[in-house]
Parts: C-alpha cells; sequence; structure tokens
C-alpha cells in the first residue's frame, strides 16, 4: 500500500498533518552542516535539558541521551557481546545466586578521587531507599525480595540474591555509580545539592549547565578508557522538530533526530549529510482486549489477524526508513530474539470465514490508540480499511499518553483492540515478560503454557538453555494469538557526513561510547 493511501484515508479521519521538511526536488540538496561543523565540537539538540545530573535519577530516555558521555555504566550485554566499563568482570555462582562484580583499577570520579567498591555499595543503598524514586530498583531488589550487596575488598562487590533471576546480570550492567563522597555518604540523595554537581565517571567532564538552555561536557583527561577524540559536546535545547531540522540545515548542530520518513529520505538525498538507521528495540503490537465478549469465541480474533497485510500496514504508516514487519513478541534487538519465527500472514479467504461463523462480520468494534506516540494513528487507519474486508467495521478513538493506559491496562471491556508499544531490549525476563504476566496490565490472556516459560527463562543461568526456552516461548505466543506485533521501530538520525563512529555500537539512546566518535 503506498503513502498516498495514508494520506487519504487521513483526509477521510479529517485529521490535520504538519509535514516536516516539506519542499523535495529530484535534485540532491545541500547543507551547512558539514562545512560549518568545527572539529573539536559535536553539538546535539534536545528538546530540555536534565533536571538532574545524577543518572540514577534522570532515567528517562532524553535525560540518559544527555548524561551519556558523563557517566558510564558497569558494563553493557549486547546480542553477541559484553561490553565492559567501569567494572572489569562479573562472575556468577553455579547456583545462580551470586554476582561477584569487581571494579577496573584506577577509575577516577571527575573530581580526581578513586571510584571503589564503596561507591558501588553507596549507589546500591540510594537505590534501596525507595524514596529516592531512582530507577535502578531492578538491582536491589528481585521481584519484592532483597538483594543483599557486601564488600569484598577495595574493587569487588558480591551480589546474593534471594532467589535466581538470569536476566540480573544484564539489569547490574546497566547500574550508574555514583560517588559516595559527593553526598557525605548520605543516601537521601533525591533533593541533594550534589545532583547539579559534576559527579560523573565518563570519558566527558561537565563545562557548563545552563538549565533549559544547554548542557556542555569537554573531555576528561583522566579516563581509564580510549581518549575521547572530540574536544567537547553541547546539548542544546530546540524543543520541535522543525526548529532542530532548520538548525541542522544551517549548520548549528552536527546532529539531527529523524521523526518521519519523508524527513528521512530527503536527509538520504542531501549532500554532505549521512542517515543512520538504528532498530530501537521497541515492539509495535495489536492486542485485543479479554474483558470484551467480542472475543469469547476466539477464532473472531483468527479473523482479524489473518485479515491484515502486515507489509502494507508497515510500508504505508512507517514508510522505507522508519520501521520493519515485526515477527515476534521480542523485539529484534532483544538477547534471545529469534529472527526465523514465524509471523503473521494474511489469509483473507480463511478471515472471512472465521468471521462469519464467530458472528464477528457485520460488527462494529472500537480500537484505541494513544495520540502520543508515533505511527499509531496511520496504523490505525490502516487496520480500520484492511478489515472492510472481512465486513467489520472499526471505530478509531484516540486517547492521549494520561488517560489512555487508565483505559487499556484495566479490566473495562467496552472495547475490543487497541495499538501499543513496550521496549523490548535486553533481557526479555523484564519489561517483555511484564507486558504478559499482568505486571503492566491485565487485559491480554496469556495461556499458562508461556506464563511458565517466562519463569522458566528466569530461572535459567544457562545461556543454551535460555535460547531454547525463548524460541519455544516465541513461537507458542504467535501461535496462541496473543498479540500481533506489527512493527520493530527505527531510530533514525542525521549527521554531518564528517563525523566517524556513529554506529559502532548499534544501541539506543545513541550513542553508547564517546570515544568512539570523530570528525574526519
Amino acid at each position: 500500500m503506498k503513502k498516498k493511501i495514508i494520506s487519504a484515508l487521513l483526509c477521510v479521519a479529517m485529521v490535520a498533518t504538519v509535514a516536516v521538511g516539506c519542499g523535495k526536488s529530484s535534485d540532491s540538496k545541500s547543507t551547512d552542516s558539514a562545512s560549518s561543523s568545527d572539529s573539536s565540537s559535536l553539538v546535539m539538540p534536545v528538546s530540555a535539558t536534565v533536571t538532574s545530573l545524577n543518572g540514577d535519577l534522570e532515567t528517562m530516555a532524553e535525560g540518559a541521551f544527555q548524561l551519556a558521555p558523563y557517566q558510564d555504566k558497569l558494563y553493557y550485554v549486547d546480542q553477541d557481546e559484553t561490553r565492559w566499563y567501569l567494572a572489569d568482570s562479573c562472575e556468577v555462582s553455579e547456583d545462580g545466586l551470586e554476582y561477584t562484580l569487581k571494579l577496573k583499577d584506577n577509575l577516577k570520579w571527575h573530581d580526581g578521587e578513586q571510584i571503589t567498591a564503596d561507591d558501588v555499595i553507596f549507589t546500591f543503598n540510594c537505590n534501596l531507599n525507595t524514596d529516592n524514586g531512582a530507577g535502578y530498583t531492578n538491582v536491589v531488589f528481585v521481584g519484592d525480595k532483597e538483594v543483599k550487596a557486601e564488600k569484598v575488598d577495595d574493587l569487588t562487590v558480591k551480589f546474593t540474591l534471594p532467589e535466581v533471576s538470569a536476566s540480573y546480570y544484564e539489569l547490574l550492567g546497566k547500574l550508574i555509580l555514583i560517588p559516595e563522597h559527593a553526598f557525605d555518604g548520605n543516601t537521601d540523595i533525591k533533593s541533594a545539592d550534589a545532583n547539579l554537581t559534576d559527579i560523573g565517571s565518563g570519558p566527558y567532564k561537565l563545562v557548563e549547565f545552563k538549565d533549559g538552555e544547554s548542557l556542555t561536557f569537554e573531555k576528561f583527561e583522566d579516563y581509564y578508557g580510549d581518549e575521547p577524540q572530540i574536544d567537547q559536546i553541547t546539548f542544546k535545547v530546540i524543543p520541535d522538530a522543525s526548529s532542530q531540522e532548520v538548525a541542522f540545515k544551517n549548520g548549528e548542530i552536527n546532529f539531527f533526530a529523524v521523526s518521519s520518513d519523508d524527513v528521512a529520505t530527503e536527509m538520504e538525498e542531501t549532500d554532505g549529510v549521512t542517515l543512520h538507521k538504528l532498530a530501537e528495540g521497541r515492539v509495535k503490537y495489536l492486542a485485543w482486549n479479554k474483558y470484551c465478549s467480542t472475543w469469547e469465541n476466539r477464532d473472531a480474533v483468527k479473523a482479524v489477524f489473518m485479515a491484515l497485510n502486515q507489509e502494507e500496514i508497515v510500508k504505508g504508516a512507517y514508510g522505507d526508513s522508519m520501521g520493519t514487519t515485526a515477527n515476534s513478541v521480542f523485539s529484534n534487538r532483544n538477547l534471545f530474539y529469534d529472527k526465523d519465527v514465524k509471523g503473521y500472514e494474511q489469509n483473507l479467504d480463511e478471515a472471512k470465514k472465521l468471521a462469519q461463523s464467530s458472528g464477528l462480520a457485520g460488527k462494529t468494534i472500537t480500537l484505541h490508540y494513544n495520540t502520543d506516540r508515533s505511527y499509531m494513528e496511520a496504523t490505525a487507519l490502516l487496520i480500520q480499511e484492511q478489515l472492510k474486508a472481512i465486513d467489520v467495521n472499526v471505530d478509531i478513538q484516540g486517547i492521549d499518553a494520561n488517560g489512555f493506559f487508565d483505559v487499556v491496562f484495566t479490566d473495562k471491556d467496552d472495547y475490543e483492540l487497541y495499538l501499543n508499544e513496550y521496549a523490548a531490549i535486553g533481557d526479555p525476563g523484564e519489561v517483555v515478560a511484564g507486558m504478559f504476566d499482568g505486571t503492566w496490565g491485565n487485559n491480554i490472556d496469556t495461556p499458562q503454557e508461556i506464563l511458565d516459560l517466562f519463569e522458566q527463562g528466569r530461572k535459567t543461568t544457562d545461556v543454551e538453555k535460555r535460547t531454547e526456552i525463548y524460541k519455544e516461548l516465541q513461537e507458542k505466543a504467535m501461535e496462541s494469538y496473543l498479540t500481533y506485533p506489527i512493527a520493530y521501530p527505527n531510530y533514525c538520525f542525521a549527521t554531518s557526513d564528517n563525523l566517524e563512529g556513529a554506529e559502532t555500537y548499534s544501541t539506543t539512546p545513541v550513542f553508547e561510547d564517546y570515544t568512539k566518535l570523530s570528525f574526519k
């Protein structure tokens, strides 16, 4: 299905859209971004500055993006390797209950003080104090049971789990350490003055923080890792995407997050610009509400799934750059994602038969979507159009983010379908499991067999066994018509073409390791 169909559907729905980056021509365009970029400075736009320089408190995506060059994690577990930052190693006992973390030697905070096991224990205790609202409580609790942290020596800490949780290894690696001495050992950190001082451990240290305007870092000469190749990094507040695009074209910034396929195409055709596409690690999906009586005959669910043409939906809503078809409830950036799992295929003849036999044909059903999430409206309109083929009318109702989850993550029974998304990068024992076991919502009818597989995956530390378990789980989820994974969105961004190293590690938020960036 072509983009023009989407445009027509949007017009029928009487929805006004504002296009960013219009006026394309067949000639390649040029931008001043490459020619005017200072080889010693990288400037990137953000919609707002951070509220804290403490990575344990500033955990939203844009905040993590800004603090990435300034605070290092312990290690990062990727699909094919583990990359070590502040940590030198992490050993797991045979019974899966003890994790022994060893820091690298001669690590320094930006104020020159040594990073030690005392800082690990302090950070752990800050997260244990739930009044702080810190973002790493999944490191200090397994379920609702407390993990114990014990200092072994100046560089080593042993964590003892109350029960086996195989996902703990990946979660521990993401922990951002904070310095005990900067807070005078006080774990009540929520409103501490130190949160707005340089408490970093990464390759770049704080130069200036202008609240609401900019955040500037310069390279840290005593960094333990590779020497940073760019002298200065600035995050500049430019609130809206259209203004960011103008600033990028004018050479005021070197980086621009692309939010539509039209703009992505324009960037690809622009001289002096490189467009980068990274899998975002999220799953965009269609779900049916188990509390709604429409689905008492499960053949009605099958009729809907079989009626949909996934490729047309993704092509129409996401275009060529912003997403790919999904085949699993795991994202394509998940540690145990299986690309060979069979996704749903359209079978209109069978869908029509099932719609008739189940009593779905001739009905009007309600579909909710989150108006604050990208591509949802276009996806809803395409689903509405495609279900007409099986004589099903769809009443589309958009709800803003504040009210959306109060509707779809409850036991309301007055709607049939909804569109949503979830983060599914890393270990499936966390967010993905939470989507289906009732942690985040209770309206997905997950068979006990699949819940058992999630539990087996959590309790098994052997990687080969976990791979087998999660392969079976992904297959069973699709066979049971649990949800319809529609798309894996891409994170697309444009840079001046003299910036190198932007895709060294394909993780989001970018960039995982700022020492890999340089200007040629």
